[in-house]
């Protein structure tokens, strides 16, 4: 029935009433019927004609009007080169909708802009709550570089702390920065200098292209950066200049004059915070994000008085050495109670100390009865957690730098030690080059220990147990644990003439006998005496009985005593527990006793301690024995290895660093192999294409530029070819080493740095395997 439009039906209806005078003459026979043709001509012209220049551009209106009124601001007609009223309709209405759609764009980006001023100020009064709560001044300025970044969205941010003398800036907080500058990089702020233009203006200073400014001379801190753009403002308070706020990116970027004045009010804050650091010795800290708990509870009367409690309120007050609920009540209480009932409003998040433990209070009048509900929180372990948290996430950030670093410095020092290695190979090489060839050698394995410490702290390394002798461990270890020590405590090691093997990674246990010592040298302030015992130890039935962790069997005792400041058992029951310590804030991170308990734990020993206060501490870590017994220390020599085990087969050598892969390229030549290169695992399939069932050994880095990584490329090749032989090779391990891969598969493991020696061991115990 859409089809016959009302409109077109009036149309036809017209033409039949027109006609009608003449269907009355010719039914009368004053007319022929042949004069009926040119009306239903007509009629036919007036439905043609309702239809093309009527209808069907009002119908195409109310499609448009539709599509607008269901909130499509991009709805047209179509109709804007139509004639006629209804054409000029259409041009009108497409020009309302485009004002419409204008104006909406128009309040959107309007409501962007108020977004972003929203966050900024969100984020400033952040600063502002937060410098309100803490006393740690160093905190709140590691909080305002990462909120600044994060809010500006730029790489760089950094607040510089103007020294005594005034010549120059000490680069107090930042994020963005290379590792180690935080902390231990200073600026000069003379007054040609950058740092000395800005406080000599005391207004900001925006730039866009870092190297073509003309104003002052370019920081050269920030150019080796790559900065190219950044605002940077003053931080002073009553005339005193503090330092300099800059935030600052590696683009080409233009500030607007929101984000300016937002960096302005950034430096205020701090401004206002380095004026009360400087007024007050401590700041109170006021407990924060509490919430509305009915347990425990009590009840108020008008006058204060306690009218009910019920366990849990009783229970709390115990917890924190007082007899009735009573005690524990805010010392003003009478005074809030009067508040709520006076102002018919609840009180919330009222806080309070007691016997070390947080309270939070919330008030709640209920005006038929004239009492008030008081509900408590104990938000002392929250508070807690939340510190905790932010520490795990801050030792997150730190490890994933190390491994990151430890990752590159282990392909170097393959290239150093694999180049080494072949020079110390060769019988013709001279006396004097050789003593420092071997140099160089073992400053390379000192450097490789470093390297896998790092990772051991990242927790980015492969475990790689092998038999130790811990005589020789300690007495690697002194030179550097004599330097930590320091002069005024004095190292003595104890080492038996027999002693067994046990089974463990050297680097793990050099991190234990290091975090025991710098434990030890924290308990002797002033001075003292660290001894540090190796012994070989029978643990029998009944020992074990009346020591849950303890089991039979032979172990060696990794012993270390301290003269120091002694423990009290409190104490001793929680050194085990992640982030505690007993060190002011910033002396320690409560994590070196935790990472001793979880290496023990993963070499299947256990820990004893020992501790009176004022009497010093005693460890003693137990691990497994082998039960194979070393009668002698052995003088460390390089790796003179006269025959290096080669072989005739073919091996597909993946590694993206160039000058890694032709050390690897040479080493495995030299040794007969038949040698095929790729950098990266779409070369490396394109390699296997051209020579498919003649690679008998796939040697690949973990971690490649093109997105595959060794792990993807060793499945491919092995869907293909099952009996690969697979080494994977790297400074670290990844979260995506599927170690059940190498353990089912011919697949092994291969540790960066490898020498000329340890790598074509490696690949023919792979292929003999």
């Amino acid at each position: 029935m859409n089809t016959f439009s009302s409109l077109r039906v009036r149309l036809v209806g017209m033409v039949f009433l027109a006609m009608s005078p003449a269907w009355v003459l010719m039914y009368l026979g004053y007319l022929p019927w042949a004069a009926l043709i040119p009306g239903l001509l007509a009629l036919g012209a007036a439905w043609y004609g309702g239809e093309r220049f009527i209808n069907r551009q009002v119908r195409r209106l109310s499609i448009a009007t539709q599509r607008l009124a269901t909130g499509d601001l991009t709805s047209r007609t179509g109709l804007s080169g139509e004639g006629g009223e209804l054409g000029q309709l259409a041009r009108k209405f497409d020009q309302m909708a485009a004002s419409l759609e204008k104006r909406a764009r128009d309040r959107e980006q309007s409501e962007k802009d108020l977004l972003y001023r929203s966050l900024q100020q969100t984020v400033v009064g952040a600063l502002g709550q937060f410098a309100l709560v803490t006393k740690d001044f160093d905190a709140l300025l590691d909080q305002a570089v990462m909120l600044t970044a994060q809010t500006l969205e730029l790489e760089y941010c950094n607040i510089l702390e103007l020294e005594p003398d005034g010549t120059s800036l000490f680069l107090r907080a930042g994020i963005g920065w290379n590792e180690g500058c935080v902390g231990r990089v200073t600026v000069p702020a003379t007054d040609y200098t950058q740092s000395g233009f800005v406080l000599t203006v005391g207004e900001p200073v925006v730039f866009d292209d870092l190297s073509q400014e003309t104003r002052f001379a370019p920081s050269r801190f920030l150019l080796e950066h790559g900065v190219r753009s950044g605002i940077t403002v003053a931080i002073s308070g009553h005339g005193r200049p503090f330092g300099l706020l800059g935030a600052h990116t590696t683009h080409h970027r233009i500030f607007s004059e929101d984000e300016v004045h937002f960096l302005l009010s950034v430096a205020t804050l701090l401004s206002m915070a380095v004026e009360r650091n400087r007024a007050e010795s401590e700041l109170q800290k006021l407990a924060a994000f509490a919430q509305l708990n009915p347990n425990p509870a009590m009840e108020l009367a008008a006058d204060a008085t306690v009218t009910y409690f019920n366990d849990a309120a009783l229970k709390l007050a115990l917890s924190v050495g007082e007899d009735n609920p009573r005690g524990i009540l805010p010392d003003d209480i009478a005074v809030t109670v009067k508040e709520c009932l006076y102002a018919r409003q609840s009180k919330m998040h009222f806080e309070t100390q007691n016997a070390g433990r947080t309270l939070s209070w919330s008030f709640h009048p209920v005006l038929s009865s004239q009492v008030v509900h008081c509900y408590i929180e104990d938000i002392t372990e929250r508070l807690s957690l939340e510190a905790q948290l932010r520490q795990s996430q801050k030792m997150e950030s730190v490890g994933q730098l190390a491994a990151g670093v430890a990752h590159d410095f282990n392909n170097m020092l393959t290239i150093i030690q694999g180049h080494v290695g072949m020079l110390m190979a060769k019988r013709k090489l001279p006396p004097d080059l050789q003593e420092s060839v071997q140099a160089v050698y073992f400053a390379a394995e000192r450097a490789a220990t470093l390297t896998r410490q790092l990772l051991m702290f990242s927790r980015k390394n492969v475990m790689q147990p092998r038999p130790l002798d811990l005589r020789e461990i300690v007495a690697n270890v002194s030179k550097m644990l004599q330097r930590l020590l320091g002069e005024d405590i004095a190292l003595e090691l104890n080492a038996p003439s027999h002693i067994s093997l046990v089974q463990g990674d050297m680097g793990m246990i050099e991190q234990v006998l290091m975090n025991l010592a710098v434990n030890a040298r924290d308990a002797m302030p002033r001075g003292g005496k660290l001894t540090i015992s190796t012994n070989t130890v029978e643990v029998n039935e009944a020992y074990a009985q009346i020591r849950p962790d303890a089991r039979p069997g032979l172990y060696v005792c990794l012993r270390v005593d301290d003269t120091g400041c002694g423990m009290d058992p409190a104490t001793m029951r929680r050194i085990f527990e992640p982030f505690f310590t007993t060190k002011e804030v910033g002396k320690g991170t409560g994590l070196g006793l935790a990472t001793v308990y979880g290496i023990v734990k993963q070499h299947a020993g256990w820990i004893e301690v020992a501790s009176e206060v004022g009497r010093g501490t005693t460890f003693n870590v137990f691990f497994p024995a082998t039960g194979a017994p070393v009668v002698a220390l052995q003088q460390e020599t390089a790796q003179t290895v006269t025959e290096i085990p080669g072989g005739k087969e073919t091996i597909l050598v993946v590694e993206d660093e160039p000058v890694l892969r032709d050390l690897a390229h040479v080493i495995l030549q030299d040794c007969g192999y038949e040698v095929l290169a790729a950098g990266t695992g779409s070369e490396a399939l394109q390699v296997w294409n051209t020579h498919e069932g003649h690679v008998d050994l796939l040697l690949t880095d973990m971690v490649m530029p093109d997105g595959m990584s060794g792990m993807e490329l060793a499945q491919r090749l092995r869907d293909s070819h099952p009996d690969l032989r697979i080494i994977f090779a790297s400074g670290y391990s990844m979260e995506e080493l599927d170690t059940g891969f190498i353990r089912h598969g011919h697949a092994q493991f291969l540790q960066k740095p490898y020498t000329h020696v340890t790598l074509p061991k490696a690949v023919r115990e792979c292929l003999d395997a």
